[in-house]
Order: structure tokens, then sequence, then C-alpha cells
């Protein structure tokens, strides 16, 4: 965010306030690039007694309530999980749409590019907040191209404006996913689980001791020499989709609820316990990687997007519209200058991972690509006709071998010292190029 419009949005944070607890109409204020026409608008609109309270960091009543309104439990409990869920992932995650973000608990009331408050205390029912959840227009209504939120969920939204209408204009904002983070209550993992359910991702320790399988909820560690049940770590989402070690003996997890909302969590394999989340999205990202020389990760997401964040800041430092269709796989090469995705689109592609510029497009798929690998002969692929390929690159983009008659899937493979592992059937293949 640059610094004119870290500018406007506290403006228009100030002017909310004023605008909610003095009556005062302001539909919209435009803004030019230079300080002195910055300046004029507020000098026509607020007089220098209302400039002078909100220097001063002024308490300002909203409503009839008395708790400040982003800390009561049921903002922390209810309010914020929703919006972490079902908002971020396009009003606060990598992408802001609208110019309205969700992020902390000072942009939440701010107004995006329709200069509409999100919140009026005075007719709840008319807050563009709520308006925009029990919409029946489905160009209006949010979340857009997913489910609506249920009655009880938007009764949690109308109690917590009714309920706690206070707030301060010298608070420090505070982060939703840190409060997220500290106040979501336990995932709903079965005491024992009464009946199988499907293993989508395991993950074996670099000293081959434990085992790391993704369950509901939760991540289920293993002793693989005592063969029991070591430990279990609760996750934020109810299906793991993508486990992987990062340096510094911390391992990811990709996890979420289909349709609803992704979430990346970092955690501390030593300690057993999380480390941050991260990359909240409108669905579960599908497939992450660690870097091989640097402290950074790849996702690829369900919406065909790349995303590599920084595992020190926690923060995306790149995001790459790879694909027309969800990222099943990524991987970084062995120099680390490349970053490679595939996708249902029926193309693998690799791209630059200082800037996203793409490098290579493959292909010569039949159907959806669920897995590339960069191997010291080339990129290799595995599609859903079961087909194995081993890719050239240069002036002329090709199969140069290829191995067919697999099990017909959307399904990952390994590879180490130029030996290829794939799962067929009820077994496991094994390949050299």
């Amino acid at each position: 965010m640059g610094e004119a419009e870290s500018k406007r949005n506290q403006l228009r944070w100030w002017l909310f306030n004023l605008a909610q607890s003095h009556a005062i109409v302001i539909c919209s204020v435009k803004y030019q690039s230079n300080k002195t026409s910055q300046d004029r608008p507020l000098q026509k609109i607020v007089s220098s007694r209302w400039l002078a309270l909100s220097l001063l960091g002024a308490t300002v009543r909203l409503g009839f309530g008395g708790d400040l309104l982003t800390d009561s439990p049921l903002f922390r409990e209810k309010v914020v999980p929703l919006l972490i869920e079902r908002c971020f992932g396009c009003h606060g995650g990598t992408t802001v749409e609208g110019g309205y973000s969700v992020a902390d608990t000072s942009l939440l009331f701010m107004p995006g590019e329709s200069a509409l408050l999100p919140v009026s205390f005075t007719n709840i029912e008319s807050s563009e907040l709520i308006v925009r959840l029990i919409s029946l227009d489905t160009s209006i209504r949010m979340p857009r191209d997913a489910d609506p939120l249920s009655d009880s969920e938007i009764d949690t939204m109308r109690t917590w404006l009714r309920t706690g209408t206070t707030t301060e204009t010298g608070q420090k904002p505070i982060s939703l996913v840190d409060i997220y983070g500290k106040s979501r209550a336990s995932p709903r993992a079965p005491t024992h689980y009464a009946n199988s359910i499907p293993i989508s991702s395991l993950l074996l320790s670099p000293d081959g001791r434990f085992l790391l399988v993704g369950g509901y909820s939760e991540v289920l560690i293993w002793n693989v020499e005592m063969q029991v049940l070591d430990s279990r770590v609760p996750v934020r989402g109810r299906m793991i989709s993508d486990l992987r070690w990062a340096p510094g003996g911390k391992f990811v997890v990709a996890s979420g609820q289909p349709g609803k909302f992704g979430v990346l969590e970092a955690f501390d394999f030593g300690e057993r316990k999380p480390i941050a989340a991260f990359g909240f999205s409108r669905d579960v990202c599908t497939s992450v990687a660690a870097s091989p020389y640097r402290d950074e990760l790849a996702a690829g997401f369900s919406d065909g997007s790349v995303t590599l964040f920084s595992l020190e800041t926690i923060k995306p430092r790149l995001v790459s519209v790879a694909h027309a269709a969800g990222v099943t796989c990524v991987d970084w090469s062995s120099n680390n200058n490349r970053v490679f995705s595939s996708s249902l689109d029926r193309t693998a592609k690799s791209f630059e991972s200082t800037d996203g510029k793409l490098l290579f497009a493959y292909a010569d798929h039949e159907r959806a690509v669920g897995c590339v690998l960069d191997t010291q002969y080339g990129p290799v692929t595995l599609d859903e006709t079961g087909t194995l390929r081993v890719w050239s690159e240069g002036e002329e983009v090709r199969s140069l071998a290829k191995r067919d008659g697999l099990q017909q899937n959307v399904q990952k493979m390994v590879t180490a010292n130029g030996v290829i592992y794939v799962p067929d059937k009820d077994r496991i293949r094994r390949f050299t190029i």
C-alpha cells in the first residue's frame, strides 16, 4: 500500500468516526496527488474543533453499547472466524477486491471503492456489511461465487453490531489473523476414528523416525519404529491437502474447507506447536513446496494462482496467476531459480522465482496434470491418463520420452537421485530416466 493510499485510509477512518458520532453526512471525498488539494476538503467539511478531538485520540461513542466493538468475546470467538474463513480470501489475503479489507480492526470499518460505510449504527440493517450478506441479488451478495452465510451466522453479525457499539479513534489496529490464531476454538477432530477416512497427505520426517498423516482437522504424528501414535496436532481446516518440511525444523500444513476457505500453517516439529498462520484464501491451498536454499515457500491454489511466501515475514512476496484452473502441484528447481506448477487446465509451467516471468509451458497433455517435478534430466509430468513424460526445454518445448499405462487419476509422485516413484493401483512403481 502506497503512502497516498495509507493517508487516504486513515482519513476515511477519521471521517467515519466523526460522521457516526456527530451525524455529519459525508457522501464521498475526492483526493488529488498534491498535498494542497488533499487538505482543502477537510477544511470545508470539518472544523478545527473536530480536528483537535481526532488528534487527541478522543473516545468516540457509536450507538448505545458500552464495550469496544472489536474487544468483545463475541467478536473474537464468533465474528473473526467468520470474517477470516468466509471473507479474508477476497478482502484481506493476497487480494483486496473492491478496495475493502478486513485485514485488521481499523480497515474493517473503512469504506472501499464504493465509499459506502460498512457499518451504520443508526440503522444496522442498512449497513453495507449486512446488506451484502443478505441480498438476494447474486451480483451484490457476499461471499461472491460461494455459499451464502447461514441465518445463524448472519444473526451473529447483527448481534455483534447491536451489543458492542463503541470504538476509540486512538486504538491501535489489531490484525484479524492474530485474533483468529489466539481465540480460534480447537478444531473438531474426533476423539477416535470410528470409520476410515481417505488419507490425502503423508510426510516422513528427515530422519525417518516419524510419519505425519493428514487426518480430520489434525495432523497425526506416528512413531514409525514403535508403531504407536506419538501426538495429534490440531489445524484450522477440516481437510488437509498437503504437508511439507520447511527449514529450521518446521513443517507446513495446507488445509481448509473446500469452497469456503484455505490456510497455511507453520509448526515447530520439536515442540509440536503452531508458529504462524498465513496464506488465507477463498478455497483450499492444493500444494506447497519449500525452497531448497531460501526461507521461502511456494503454494498453489484452486483459483489457478501460485504465491511465494517469505517464511521469515510470513507474507506473500510474489503472486502469479499461472493457470486457467486449479493448481495441482508446485515444485522448486534444484538451483532455486525457478518454480514449477501443474494444473487441471492440462498444462504444466515454469516461471522465474524472482519476478514470476513465465519461462516454459508444457502443454501436450490430454487430461489434467496431477504433478510436475524438476529432475536433473528435465521437468517430468504425470497426467490423468496415467502418462509420465520427460520434457526438453529451449526454443522447442517437447516431450522427449513418455511411459503410459499407469493408474488413471490426478495424483502426485516423488523423485530422488534421478529415480521417480509413482503410485499405481496397489503398488508403487519405480522409474529411472
